[in-house]
């Protein structure tokens, strides 16, 4: 592990994560680094990864500032494709009860990996 490619996670978080890309896109351990790397580097103040779907090709972020969205990004070892983002979720009005927390338990199934953060669906 190529501890110089930690953006902001822990190097544990960096390193499972790597490992589960690995796993998932069937690539290299190098090319798994890379794009783990990438992939946590763009998680920063009000950006979280909550985790990855459509077979590890996908990353799914919440930007919890307000209103708050989650979107979905394809990824590879050249970068994270925000251009090619879709927002999948958005903050309600005050009005309403649905929240970041309330939508993510639902949907925790369908992660393929989900961050340690989100692991705990009580939130």
């Amino acid at each position: 592990m190529n501890k110089e490619l930690v953006p902001v996670d822990s190097v544990e978080i960096l390193e499972e994560f790597a490992m589960e890309i690995e796993r998932l896109r069937d690539c290299s351990v190098e090319d798994a680094e890379v794009m783990a790397s990438n992939v946590l580097g763009r998680a920063y103040s009000s950006t979280h990864l909550v985790g990855l779907t459509d077979g590890g090709r996908r990353a799914v972020y919440w930007w919890s500032f307000t209103p708050g969205f989650v979107s979905i990004s394809p990824f590879d070892v050249d970068g994270v494709d925000g251009e090619n983002g879709i927002q999948i979720w958005r903050d309600a009005d005050e009005e309403t009860n649905d929240d970041f927390e309330q939508w993510l338990s639902t949907l925790t199934d369908g992660f393929d990996w989900l961050h340690p953060e989100f692991r705990d669906t009580s939130m």
